[in-house]
C-alpha cells in the first residue's frame, strides 16, 4: 500500500497575522519537507482564497486546493474562471475544489437557502464550465436566483484549464453526502474527522457518499481526504490553549447536528459538560468563559494537541484509521500557536513517523 499523503490546510482566519509572502514561504517549507498539497479556506474578511492560491501557484510546484469554497460566497462562473486561470501558472497534478455551505458562521454573513440544491447546482454547473461547455442558468434556478443571473444568458469559458480540476464534497451531513457522491469527484471529511471516527460514524459517512456515487453509476473508488485538527508545540500548554475554543465549537456543532448522549460518551466526553457549554454559548458567554468550559476530554475528542511526542502517538492511531478506510491524504489544519514552529515540528517529527 502506498503511504498516505500529507496535505496542509492554511486556515486563513487563523493566519490573519501572516502576510501572503510569509504564507508562500511557509508553503515552500512544506513542499521541501515532502508535503503533497496545500489547501486554503474560503472566509469572508480574510485573504481571498483564490489570490492566495495564485501566489502559491506562481511560486511552489505543488498540488493545490480549497477546503472548502463556500457555495454562497462565490458564483460558479467566478469560481470557474478563477481556478482555470490559476491552473495556467501552477505546476502540479491536481487543483482540488471543495464545495460546501461553510462553517456555522456562514449564516451570520449571508443568506443560506437550499444548501443541498445549491451544492448540487454548483457542482453541475462548475463541471460543465471547466469542461468548456456552455451553461444557461435557467437550468439551475437556485443559482440563478441567488446570484442574479439572467436565466436566458449562456456562459462558457473562452480558455481551458491546464491542470486537472477535481470537485470534492465538503458537506458531511447525510443528504449533502448523497449529493456529493452523485455529482462530485471526491470527499473531504472535515475538521471533525477525529470525532466522527471516534464515535463510530465514519462508515456511515462514507456509505452515504457511496450511495450517491452508485446512483450516478460511478466507481466505488474515489479520493478521500481526512482533515486533521492539529495543535503542536514544544510548549504543551500553549498548544492545548490554542486549540481549546475551536474544539469546543466543533463539538457543539456535532451535538447540534444530532450527536446524542451515547455519541458524546463514546468520545469520552460527559454529555452534561456539552450541555453546559451549549447553554453558555446561547447566553452570549465571553470567549474567556466559553473556553473555560471546554474540558480536556472535549479538546481531545476533536484535536490532536500537545507536544510533538504526544501528537505523534495520536497521529499513528488516526493514520491507521484513515488507511483502513482508504483515505489518500491527511490534511492538517490549524497547526498550533506558532505556525512556523508548528509546521516544522509536524514535518520533522510527526510525519516521518507515519
Amino acid at each position: 500500500m502506498a503511504s498516505i499523503e500529507t496535505g496542509i490546510q492554511f486556515h486563513l482566519p487563523t493566519y490573519a497575522h501572516v502576510s501572503l509572502p510569509e504564507l508562500i514561504n511557509l508553503g515552500k517549507v512544506a513542499k521541501a519537507a515532502g508535503v503533497k498539497q496545500l489547501w486554503v479556506t474560503d472566509n469572508l474578511r480574510s485573504r481571498n482564497a483564490f489570490v492566495v492560491l495564485a501566489g502559491f501557484a506562481a511560486n511552489i510546484p505543488i498540488n493545490l486546493g480549497t477546503a472548502v469554497t463556500v457555495q454562497y460566497f462565490r458564483n460558479p462562473v467566478d469560481v470557474a474562471d478563477s481556478v482555470a486561470a490559476i491552473s495556467e501558472i501552477m505546476d502540479g497534478d491536481e487543483l482540488s475544489i471543495g464545495i460546501a455551505r461553510g462553517n456555522g458562521n456562514t449564516p451570520n454573513f449571508v443568506k443560506t437557502p437550499k444548501p443541498r440544491t445549491m451544492a448540487r447546482e454548483m457542482a453541475q454547473s462548475l463541471a460543465l464550465l471547466l469542461a468548456g461547455e456552455a451553461v444557461c442558468f435557467g437550468d439551475y434556478p437556485a443559482l440563478a436566483d441567488y446570484f442574479n443571473f439572467n436565466p436566458t444568458a449562456s456562459f462558457n469559458l473562452n480558455f481551458a484549464p491546464k491542470t486537472p480540476i477535481r470537485l470534492y464534497c465538503g458537506g458531511n451531513g447525510p443528504l449533502g453526502l448523497a449529493v456529493g457522491g452523485e455529482f462530485m469527484d471526491g470527499l473531504i471529511v472535515g475538521g471533525e474527522f477525529k470525532a466522527i471516527s471516534g464515535a463510530g460514524h465514519l462508515p456511515a459517512v462514507l456509505s452515504k457518499f457511496e450511495e450517491g456515487a452508485a446512483k450516478a453509476g460511478k466507481s466505488s473508488s474515489y479520493p478521500k481526504i481526512a482533515e486533521i485538527k492539529l495543535s503542536v508545540s514544544r510548549d504543551k500548554e500553549a498548544a492545548r490553549a490554542f486549540a481549546r475554543p475551536t474544539a469546543g465549537r466543533r463539538l457543539l456543532n456535532l451535538s447540534r447536528r444530532g450527536y446524542g448522549p451515547e455519541d458524546i460518551l463514546a468520545l469520552g466526553v460527559a454529555p452534561e459538560d456539552v450541555a453546559r457549554l451549549d447553554e453558555a454559548e446561547r447566553q452570549g458567554a465571553t470567549e474567556e468563559r466559553f473556553t473555560g468550559l471546554v474540558t480536556d476530554a472535549m479538546l481531545d475528542a476533536v484535536f490532536v494537541a500537545g507536544e510533538p511526542e504526544h501528537c505523534r502517538d495520536r497521529m499513528i492511531e488516526l493514520r491507521d484509521t484513515a488507511e483502513q478506510y482508504g483515505f489518500k491524504q491527511l490534511m492538517y489544519s490549524e497547526l498550533g500557536p506558532n505556525v512556523e514552529e508548528s509546521l516544522r515540528l509536524l514535518c520533522d517529527e510527526i510525519v516521518p513517523a507515519l
